[in-house]
């Protein structure tokens, strides 16, 4: 039974003794069995029934020969194998019930192991050998003071010439076998586990260096430590409490003839209510970062698949992201210079110009699904008042309410026109402000703002002509038109833009023959006088002489195109400047979707196929890392660290061979054709390879999060095998 501090006690016996009172027992097995199905399909029983209980501070030695069922019970004996039938009672439960991160944190906790040969890490100095259980598993505390730890315990498992030498900055290939196992022991007890478990700790030791061990793990039984050594070397059966293992059978042929006086206590894990307890990383980030350097740069073919499969892969899509987001922002810029690649203009048909309605079919172009809207427009001229006074004859075009128009406007200060759409209010283009204003050379100097010239008046004079069409000069009339925003460009060399009431009010101004219509403006002031009723009456006259169809996308201007054309229309567009530049935007989408499908595929699978084989090849060294403690999610951490420094290498590769291709190209077009521009078609690779870079280390980190929780599942026992 359990006593009520959760250890084995036969009845009878008091609280913190056995029967004969004897330590209190720390490990206790009770009918257990072990069976496995060989190659051939029989069933093969290594362990029948075996009882054991092994007391604290004791020495133990369980002999047996090759297949006497030594490893399967040192599998069980060290957590590593819930696969039994019986029962294995630890810290008063039963640990074949516990969850596999309780199991390994039970491990970590409370079990120091010695494999035959050592088991030292080559790449490892002996001291960071010896430090590794401390710094996976210990506290901060304990971590700061390792090496004042070390340095106190290294006296006993080395003689003070062999410190003198700097053993412990050697490596395992410059030490020897006695040497070796002697740092394989200090290692197993650095952490002050309360078991140590020793697997043919003398195997391939002479004579002397047995005796040499044999007295380190009684010393260390005299400490506290409880030992349980499984050998078949003599040298070990004459000391502490005898067993023999044959046929799966336990037999005990000896008592406990050596006691320590002293017991180190077992420790419980620290919060067994944590489901993800044991894949949270728990080493130190430089461990973690160290060993994942050490996995990315330490294995050439795996880095070298790696780094190629990203590099070819990242440039191609480099290259093809340059043209696609090049392209776009040829047209983007194109369309923000005045182009409108969205927009159609057509005139009416012969057969309607007497028509009232001269576009009759627009309820049709409108009922097409790649239409977004459909304006009518009239052209006008207007004369501006320079600052010295002359007059220039420029474009202007009128803006509705809600005119699909503004979405094309760059506006670098101000905004819309009122909404009424009625008010004496202008839109003009920066390069027209030098020639109405005499400050604004300022703004080059940066005295001025473009922001200050909002709210300020450009004066237009509206010119009126006879039935004959003389200009009558007596009548021409100069208005002030406020300034409420300010473009960088329009379109086809237009400098301003009125709001549509008011262009057709001045259309239909100069349109009168016989001075019927009084113009409703002060010609002092910002604002309409008079009847609105009387303006909307003198705008309401026959004046669409085009229609401007918008597209929901710029690929939709052909086919509208082609519908217009069957209508019986003429439309005009500049798209036609601008085709061969969709063409090759739309040509590297075509490529690059199926391109980064492959290449995702192709990363993903090379990834994970050499994080199996690798992990298959490198099984026992995986699973020395978890025995020494260091927990699922820290070699899944690694793995996955390890993984994404190798795809940031290959990226950063792909994107330099890219970048390098791009700028040949970029100069090339820019010397064949100095004052076209084509050469962005190729955006610099700057614009977007920190997209690139994130996304390729994210698509390997995902790759490689399924393999290494694989690995992280692998059974550890196999490295406790001889």
């Amino acid at each position: 039974m359990l006593d009520k501090r959760g250890n084995w006690q036969q009845p009878g016996a008091g609280p913190d003794a056995n029967s004969d009172g004897a330590p209190a027992t720390v490990v206790a097995l009770r009918n257990v069995y072990k069976s496995y199905t060989s190659a051939t399909g029989e069933v093969v029983e290594v362990l029948k029934g075996l009882n054991l209980e092994i007391r604290a501070g004791s020495f133990n030695v369980i002999r047996g020969e090759s297949g006497s069922g030594k490893t399967s019970l040192l599998r069980i004996l060290g957590m590593l194998d819930s696969d039994f039938e019986g029962d294995y009672i630890f810290l008063g439960a039963d640990v074949k019930a516990k969850a596999d991160w309780q199991r390994d944190e039970l491990r970590a906790n409370n079990i120091g192991f010695i494999f035959q040969e050592g088991r030292l890490f080559e790449h490892l100095s002996i001291r960071d050998n010896v430090s590794l259980p401390v710094r996976l598993q210990g506290t901060e505390s304990e971590r700061r003071a390792l090496r004042q730890t070390v340095d106190a315990m290294a006296p006993r498992f080395f003689t003070v010439e062999e410190l003198s030498n700097h053993i412990l900055s050697n490596r395992p290939a410059q030490v020897s076998g006695g040497q070796k196992q002697r740092a394989a022991i200090l290692r197993s007890v650095v952490t002050k586990p309360a078991i140590i478990l020793a697997d043919e700790p003398t195997a391939s030791l002479d004579e002397s260096r047995k005796q040499e061990i044999l007295k380190l793990m009684m010393s260390l039984c005299d400490e506290g430590h409880t030992v349980i050594i499984v050998s078949h070397d003599k040298v070990f059966y004459q000391h502490g409490r005898q067993f023999e293992l044959s046929g799966g059978v336990l037999k005990e042929l000896a008592g406990d003839t050596h006691k320590s006086s002293v017991e180190i206590p077992l420790r419980a894990p620290a919060n067994e209510r944590a489901i993800f307890y044991g894949w949270r990383p728990r080493a130190p980030l430089s461990i973690l970062l160290r060993q994942a350097m050490r996995e990315a740069f330490l294995r050439p073919i795996f880095l070298f698949l790696v780094v190629v499969s990203l590099c070819v892969g990242v440039c191609q899509i480099g290259v093809f992201t340059s043209v696609i987001l090049g392209a776009q922002g040829f047209l983007d810029d194109a369309m923000t210079r005045g182009s409108r690649l969205n927009r159609l203009e057509v005139k009416p048909r012969v057969n309607d110009l007497n028509l009232e309605n001269r576009f009759p079919v627009i309820d049709t172009i409108k009922s097409w699904p790649n239409v977004q809207a459909i304006v009518p427009r009239r052209a006008t001229l207007a004369r501006l008042i320079d600052r010295g006074g002359e007059k220039l004859v420029t474009s202007a075009l009128g803006l509705h309410p809600d005119d699909p128009e503004y979405r094309l406007l760059d506006f670098v200060a101000g905004g819309r026109f009122s909404p009424s759409n009625e008010e004496l209010e202008i839109i003009a283009t920066v390069g027209l402000l030098p020639d109405v204003f005499a400050d604004a050379d300022k703004l080059a100097e940066g005295q001025l703002k473009y922001a200050d010239f909002i709210g300020r008046a450009i004066t237009i004079e509206l010119p009126q002509f006879s039935r004959t069409g003389q200009e009558l000069t007596a009548r021409a009339r100069r208005i002030q038109l406020k300034v409420v925003g300010l473009i960088l460009h329009a379109e086809g060399g237009r400098r301003m833009y009125l709001p549509n009431r008011t262009q057709l009010v001045f259309d239909r101004f100069k349109m009168d023959r016989d001075g019927s219509v009084n113009l409703p403006v002060n010609t002092t002031g910002d604002s309409w006088e008079g009847d609105r009723a009387e303006i909307a009456r003198i705008a309401a006259f026959p004046w669409e002489d085009q229609l401007q169809v918008y597209t929901k996308e710029i690929r939709d201007i052909i086919p509208v195109f082609q519908q217009l054309s069957q209508l019986g229309y003429k439309p005009a567009s500049d798209i036609w400047n601008y085709k061969w530049v969709l063409d090759l935007r739309d040509l590297a989408w075509n490529i690059f979707v199926p391109l980064l499908v492959l290449i995702v595929l192709a990363v993903s699978l090379t990834v994970a196929t050499n994080l199996f084989s690798s992990a298959k090849l490198r099984e026992t060294e995986f699973a020395l890392w978890r025995v020494l403690g260091m927990r699922r999610g820290d070699l899944v951490a690694t793995q996955v660290v390890s993984t994404a420094l190798m795809v940031l290498c290959g990226t950063l590769v792909g994107l330099a061979i890219a970048s390098t291709l791009i700028d040949s190209a970029r100069g090339f077009l820019a010397e064949q054709n100095p004052d076209a521009g084509f050469e962005a078609v190729f955006a610099p690779i700057g614009q977007f390879f920190v997209v690139i870079i994130v996304c390729s280390v994210v698509v390997g980190v995902l790759a490689a999060i399924y393999p290494a929780v694989k690995t992280a599942h692998s059974d550890p026992a196999k490295v406790l095998q001889s």
